[in-house]
């Protein structure tokens, strides 16, 4: 049973939310400027202060009646189709970014200001996860799912990043919950429409969302889904193309480019990129069915992965909230297996499974209260239970620490390298490494701490190839984070070499500096892995 049956004040009810909410937005905004900028992130910057360019363009021209010249198609597509290949995605996480670098103060770093952004997401997500898990199970369970999103490496890393990924998994965990809401309220179906539209101006697999509800819903619920149908349909169209200019102008054409867009990235070069994978380089056509599996489950706390694992095998023993249940493995079943699916990208570690650990975190949510309610069935009728006050609350504290700690640990130890992070299953980030799996790859390695100890120790006027992220050194000398004396090169002539350990994209040169004897002029290594090295290179 529920333990919040008894009646609570409004303020005790929303205490508990409200430090949620605003403790994430706190963390994620405090630790924003301790990440490099990962590759993805320099277009999307740009592109946000293009919307924002174009939404305070509009307004202006609103007010003085010259509406036509920010609806001119060209006038759109300068600010809101301006580099497709860079920028592939709807704007709507990018809307968010930008409005929060605009209000944000001129004290706060520029790139944490756009990476507010994606801590909104996440700290709703985080809030949204309690509220749905105590209404549920009781606060206690409400809790842990919440703490378990705040501490899996990979949610909390992908939280700093103004990418779309995140909030991707965000709008797809609340459009979930707001279609088992609209089961039994209308209302909840309008704000399912409202959501779902959104979630398709935030990123392409969106379009897919409905598949494991509907299936659900046909299945437990025949006949209540029929209003989350209607919203779906016509709804959520509305929000999807009023939040996205670029398709006010030959709409159905434009949807259509949407979709392409988003299916064929798996059949161009350009757009498919090598997975390491046990010391072989592979396309994701060309996989193992299982890789989607294995991953999310090497990259998530091991004591997530075991209550998940158990909140699945309880399903068909609860009495209660069953389907609910069921509800989240459908969507983590569904959400892994899109990697078997034709047109599937499934490069860059978890990050385009990242949808899915909100519902590994609330299947372990399940597997917490399955936990504790078989171990008050234990302590029932036994003088324990009498001699000690309000035990259920004591015993829910003592698996929380138990399911937390290491977690915890692991997050704080890491940072702020938590998408190299690999749990206890492979031996952690060093067995993971011995084993031929890719530890680093997306330039968050390049932190603040490293450019501060490169400008340290680089001696004036030196010549640096940084491979594949001398654009990224480009950005970092523009926005005055790097030396302006240090001259980049992509040439054959230069004093040091930057090497990024993404193995998938080493050349003959770099894989023999790192199998050298030759000591790295600089390191940045993680629990002994490398991550960064800087070789240097004596001239004649």
């Amino acid at each position: 049973m529920n333990e919040n049956r008894p009646l609570e004040s409004r303020t005790t009810r929303w205490l508990i939310p409200f430090v949620l909410f605003f403790g994430t937005l706190l963390l994620i905004g405090a630790t924003a400027k301790d990440y490099g900028v990962t590759w993805d992130e320099p277009p999307y910057f740009y592109a946000s202060d293009l919307h924002m360019q174009w939404i305070r363009g509009f307004m202006d021209n609103l007010t003085h009646g010259e509406l036509r010249k920010s609806l001119d198609d060209r006038a759109i597509q300068a600010d809101w189709h301006w580099n497709p290949y860079n920028v592939p995605h709807p704007p709507f996480s990018r809307i968010i970014s930008g409005f929060r670098k605009d209000i944000s103060p001129q004290s706060l770093d520029k790139f944490s200001a756009y990476r507010i952004g994606p801590a909104l997401f996440f700290a709703l997500l985080v809030t949204m996860m309690f509220l749905w898990m105590k209404e549920l199970f009781g606060r206690s369970t409400g809790l842990f799912a919440a703490l378990s999103l705040l501490l899996t490496p990979n949610l909390f890393g992908y939280a700093h990043f103004a990418v779309t990924d995140l909030p991707l998994a965000s709008m797809w965990f609340l459009t979930v919950f707001a279609f088992w809401k609209g089961l039994n309220n209308w209302k909840w179906s309008v704000v399912l429409g409202v959501l779902w539209g959104l979630a398709l101006a935030t990123k392409f697999p969106a379009v897919l969302i409905p598949v494991p509800l509907i299936l659900w819903a046909h299945l437990f619920h025949r006949n209540k889904y029929v209003n989350n149908v209607f919203a779906l349909l016509f709804i959520a169209p509305i929000f999807m193309i009023g939040t996205q200019p670029y398709l006010w102008h030959q709409t159905g054409l434009r949807i259509l480019e949407f979709l392409y867009e988003g299916i064929s990235r798996a059949y161009r070069p350009d757009a498919n990129f090598g997975i390491y994978f046990f010391n072989q380089l592979y396309l994701t056509h060309q996989l193992p069915w299982y890789y989607s599996f294995f991953m999310i489950g090497v990259t998530t706390p091991e004591p997530f992965v075991a209550l998940a694992l158990l909140g699945t095998l309880s399903i068909t023993l609860r009495k209660e909230h069953w389907s609910v249940a069921l509800l989240f493995f459908f969507n983590a079943t569904f959400i892994l297996g899109l990697g078997l699916m034709p047109g599937a990208v499934l490069h860059d570690g978890v990050r385009q499974m990242l949808s899915v650990l909100p519902f590994i975190a609330a299947l372990a949510g399940v597997g917490f209260h399955t936990m504790l309610t078989w171990s008050m069935s234990f302590f029932q009728n036994r003088p324990v239970s009498i001699q000690i006050t309000r035990l259920k609350t004591k015993v829910a504290g003592i698996f929380l620490l138990l399911a937390c700690f290491n977690p915890l640990l692991d997050v704080y130890l890491c940072h702020p390298f938590q998408l190299s992070f690999y749990n206890r299953f492979v031996g952690g980030i060093g067995g993971a490494y011995e084993r031929g799996l890719e530890t680093t790859y997306f330039m968050e390695a390049l932190t603040p701490n490293f450019l501060g100890a490169l400008n340290a120790k680089l001696p004036m006027s030196a010549s640096v190839n940084a491979s594949v992220a001398n654009f990224m050194f480009s950005i970092y000398q523009k926005e005055g984070r790097l030396r302006p004396d240090i001259k980049l090169t992509d040439g054959q002539s230069f004093n040091y070499y930057v090497v990024l350990h993404r193995r998938s994209v080493l050349g003959p040169r770099e894989r023999r500096l790192i199998s050298s004897p030759t000591k790295p002029f600089l390191e940045i290594d993680l629990a002994g892995v490398p991550l960064v090295s800087v070789f240097e290179f004596k001239m004649p």
